[in-house]
């Protein structure tokens, strides 16, 4: 079984108060990560159909990041959200949409958070997500590197204050379900949903609501991409995940975020990707 490695690192700075705003972020001894833009490039096409898709098996020792709005440095394992509740709107009756890639007035509707992007380690090139025709579009051209993997990524970070240090509770919901479609080739793409207690609360600038150890990284699902899209369901636990650090399940009443990686191993030629994700829920 395939590992896939990347180090815990999330640490969103400077955005202290800045409520749901795209995000910064920075790593310390990982991956270091840049805001995500929503912008009004082209998009890929895609087909309408809408096949079941699954996610797919991943090794152990992967790790997944989650993605917040809130600042300043958590002190250790004992830190964690504030508080947690579930997202406004959410009546815990069927699907809750977590992402709006429809634009208005030039932009798009995250209603718990936003956006954000990551490239690990140092001169990896981040992807570029632009929000076009109703999707999130995601392009990435990586050149190998001979000496080290590479772990590059974008997910939407979830805020349930405007200070940053509280999380979202997903309790009625069974996981995370999102559209895919597009090419990927030289790289493999994993999905994760990030929480609290797999967030490193040890790093430098760590996010608010990091409660997990030094190293801590969340469960990933291998996912498939082909041209035609397909929908994708993620379960919070169980299913296809990996084991995560601490190797426990997610608590999806503490969630930080949802993130898509792209993993490019050492010596490889080019990673070049272009997908389109849309239609992002807790189901």
């Amino acid at each position: 079984m395939r590992e896939f490695r990347m180090r815990a690192f999330f640490g969103i700075l400077g955005l202290a108060g800045a409520g749901f705003m795209i995000s910064s972020v920075s790593s310390v001894g990982g991956c270091s990560s840049s805001g995500g833009s929503t912008g009004t490039a082209g998009s890929s096409s895609t087909g309408t159909a809408g096949s079941s898709g699954t996610a797919g098996t991943t090794g152990n020792g992967g790790n997944s990041s989650g993605g917040s709005g809130g600042s300043g440095g958590a002190s250790g394992p004992a830190a964690g959200c504030m508080a947690s509740a579930l997202a406004p709107g959410d009546t815990g009756n069927g699907p809750y949409t977590i992402a709006d890639f429809t634009a208005v007035d030039g932009g798009a509707s995250y209603p718990i958070g936003g956006t954000f992007t990551y490239a690990s380690p140092d001169g990896a090139v981040a992807p570029t997500p632009t929000v076009a025709n109703g999707g999130w579009h995601v392009t990435l051209s990586a050149p190998g590197m001979a000496s080290a993997p590479q772990y590059i990524g974008f997910g939407i970070y979830f805020n349930g204050n405007t200070a940053g240090d509280e999380c979202v509770d997903a309790t009625p919901h069974m996981g995370v379900k999102f559209d895919i479609s597009g090419m990927v080739t030289g790289c493999t793409v994993q999905f994760s949903t990030n929480d609290s207690a797999h967030a490193d609360s040890t790093v430098t600038g760590a996010d608010k609501k990091a409660g997990g150890p030094k190293g801590a990284y969340a469960p990933q699902a291998a996912v498939t991409v082909t041209s035609t899209v397909a929908t994708v369901m993620v379960p919070f636990t169980g299913g296809t995940l990996g084991t995560g650090s601490p190797a426990t399940d997610i608590d999806k009443s503490k969630l930080t975020g949802v993130q898509w990686q792209f993993t490019v191993a050492t010596g490889t030629a080019t990673c070049v990707a272009d997908i389109v994700i849309d239609n992002v829920a807790f189901y």
